[in-house]
């Protein structure tokens, strides 16, 4: 007992991350754009693609999360082989058993993919037994909340191939303005413009990087930052479970977007 309580409170206050200086960004009112936020699920499994899985029974998921626009398949992405063998057993022993009991929903196995880079998350773990009315692991378990959000007209996913991976329970907006109009993760444009990034989870880290390098630091879930600069500037999103002084504990992963374009 007293070595899975160790393990539990490693499991949740690790990895961990210094910050050398929080900054703060007044989130402001901000125009809304008038493309759509659509998501997508990469990669699901049925007996098409293999192994296994029910065509029917994952189309019945797909429709019971309304908010999805489509599913397709993509090859450069993260998926269930990325997390790792020890990270998976760590998970199922902290996570999806003990909140499980407690009638609890545990949080999307996907948070604990280390990033590099910002690839689409995909929904490829194979199914490894499936009948009539049982599929393990179920459908529910093999989608979760992550998603692959993108900005288009009519949500086609051939309109646009900047894939923002999330894995929180409400869609973020991101997206950059200025008066030449509105733009998004992998569009270019001329500065100054106002990056604009909203999330809905409890104790967000945002990380903005520019030309790969970590330009500002905010502990909020919003922010509204003017790039007055030209370069490629990202975001990567954290939640993390702990802040003390200026060491955050228990980062998970909850979003990143590809490159804006600054000129």
């Amino acid at each position: 007992m007293s070595l899975y309580l160790v393990g539990f409170f490693l499991y949740y206050s690790l990895p961990y991350v210094y910050v050398d200086h929080v900054n703060y960004s007044i989130p402001s009112p901000v125009p809304i754009p008038f493309q759509k936020r659509c998501a997508c699920v990469i990669n699901p499994k049925s007996v098409y693609n293999s192994p296994l899985g029910n065509p029917r029974k994952l189309q019945e998921e797909l429709e019971k999360r309304n908010a999805l626009a489509c599913h397709m398949e993509e090859e450069r992405v993260k998926g269930y082989q990325d997390i790792g063998l020890s990270k998976w057993l760590l998970y199922f022993l902290f996570e999806y058993i003990p909140k499980t009991l407690l009638l609890e929903k545990p949080s999307d196995p996907y948070s604990l993919i280390s990033l590099s880079q910002c690839k689409p998350l995909a929904s490829d773990m194979p199914i490894i037994i499936s009948l009539w009315k049982l599929d393990i692991p179920s459908y529910s378990f093999i989608l979760r909340d992550r998603k692959n959000l993108y900005y288009a007209g009519q949500c086609d996913p051939h309109e646009n191939t900047a894939l923002i991976p999330f894995t929180g329970s409400k869609n973020p907006q991101i997206y950059a303005y200025s008066r030449a109009g509105f733009f998004f993760p992998g569009d270019q444009f001329k500065t100054p413009a106002v990056l604009s990034a909203d999330f809905y989870e409890k104790r967000v880290l945002i990380f903005l990087l520019r030309d790969g390098t970590i330009y500002k630091v905010f502990d909020q879930r919003s922010i509204r930052e003017t790039l007055q600069d030209s370069g490629n500037y990202s975001v990567q999103v954290y939640t993390y479970r702990l802040r003390f002084w200026r060491f955050y504990f228990g980062l998970r992963f909850l979003s990143c977007t590809p490159a804006f374009h600054a000129i």
